[in-house]
Order: C-alpha cells, then sequence, then structure tokens
C-alpha cells in the first residue's frame, strides 16, 4: 500500500496470464456498472473485517471480484452474462492455456437492463447468498461456466491428495486452479461468519455502512 495515497495494487512481472485475467474482469465490468459498484464495496468490506488476507487464509481481491461476477450472472434477469460460452472474438494461448472469450462487450452494455436492482439490493443479496445459498459441500461457482459446477465434477472433493476445497472458486483460465484454496477449517468458519453477520447487518439496520464496514479488532 503506498502510504501517502493510501492505494493498494498487486505487481505482477512477466505473467501475462494476469494481463488476460485483468482484460477479462475489465469487459465484464463494462458491461454493467454495478460490478464495480458492488467489487468495491465488497473489497472494502473484506479489508475493514480482515478476510482480505491470503497468507492468513482468507480471499485475496481477485477471489471476491469473480465472486462479485458470479452473483451477478446468477440473477434472475442475469446481470452479466457468460463471455466465455458467447462466440470466441478474443483468444490468446499462454502457457498452453487457451484463453478464448467474447470481448465486444460495448454490444452488451443493455444487457442487463430488465434487472432493476439497486446496488444497495445487491450488496444485501450478495452477502445471503454466501451466507445462506451456496451449497459449500458441493458446489464450485464458475464464471466460465456462468453457473454452479460440482466439486465431484472438477474432482475437488474433500480431502484427496491433501487439498482444501472449502469454498471453491474455479479460476475462468487456469481451470485446475481453486482460488479457495488458500482456506482452511478454521479461516472457512470466519468467513461464513463474517457473511453472516454481514447478511444481519443489510437485513435489518436502516444504516448498515457503520457497522458493516466496522474495523476488525481480534479479541
Amino acid at each position: 500500500m503506498d502510504p501517502v495515497t493510501g492505494i493498494s495494487c498487486d505487481i505482477c512481472i512477466n505473467k501475462l496470464l494476469a494481463v488476460v485475467n485483468t482484460k477479462l474482469l475489465r469487459d465484464y465490468a463494462f458491461i454493467d456498472s454495478r460490478l464495480r459498484q458492488l467489487a468495491f464495496i465488497i473489497k472494502h468490506w473484506a479489508m475493514s473485517r480482515r478476510v482480505n488476507e491470503t497468507y492468513q487464509g482468507t480471499l485475496s481481491s481477485y477471489a471476491y471480484v469473480l465472486m462479485c461476477i458470479h452473483y451477478l450472472q446468477m440473477r434472475r434477469p442475469a446481470i452479466l452474462p457468460c463471455l466465455q460460452e458467447m462466440e470466441t472474438t478474443y483468444s490468446v494461448t499462454v502457457d498452453d492455456i487457451n484463453c478464448a472469450f467474447f470481448d465486444k462487450v460495448e454490444k452488451l452494455r443493455d444487457f442487463g437492463r430488465h434487472n432493476k436492482e439497486t446496488i444497495a439490493q445487491l450488496v444485501r443479496g450478495f452477502f445471503h447468498y454466501w451466507a445462506y445459498c451456496l451449497d459449500y459441500a458441493n458446489s464450485v461457482i464458475s464464471v466460465r461456466k456462468g453457473s454452479i459446477i460440482s466439486k465431484r465434477e472438477k474432482d475437488w472433493t474433500r480431502g484427496i491428495d491433501n487439498d482444501r476445497h472449502l469454498i471453491c472458486i474455479e479460476d475462468p483460465f487456469e481451470t485446475s486452479h481453486d482460488l479457495g484454496r488458500v482456506v482452511d477449517k478454521y479461516s472457512i468458519k470466519v468467513l461464513r461468519e463474517e457473511f453472516e453477520r454481514a447478511a444481519e447487518i443489510m437485513q435489518n439496520d436502516p444504516n448498515p455502512c457503520i457497522r458493516l464496514f466496522k474495523l476488525y479488532v481480534p479479541s
């Protein structure tokens, strides 16, 4: 984090796949401005509540953005499409991984027009989804497919080869990579408690911001 501006960022050297990932996220954000707003709020919440630290067994900012995209893909009516399931207009091979998706996103600016949910409603729904709706035992969220797929389909069942798959977030290109593998049996409890806490605040507090973003202080 820059001590003057307070802006934090990740710097990747000689990692082209990260560049392609960034393009995909940017293209999704171009389609509907609610993604950028939702991701900003969720990342601010995660940093405030200290569940944005992979070295401590919680999730990366990248993982949270994928969670936001997935949630908006799953809304009915959907707010975001699945770019990797559409006609390929962009394709590059990186480290033997074929990265292909539809990137003519200026044609999709009105994709989510039938969904009138406000950002406040989406934040409340996001926390409710991750607190109460997702089947953690069996589900993998897949932005690549625009849906949920099963752990068994990915061979990400708990206990195989000592892998941890307690919250499963498939990387859209490096599909063997579960961004939730950093989460262990202790931090998954913390994460789920934080999702439930946030869902309760958003549901019941008419002015939720102070409590929602209250800095977590270890007891």
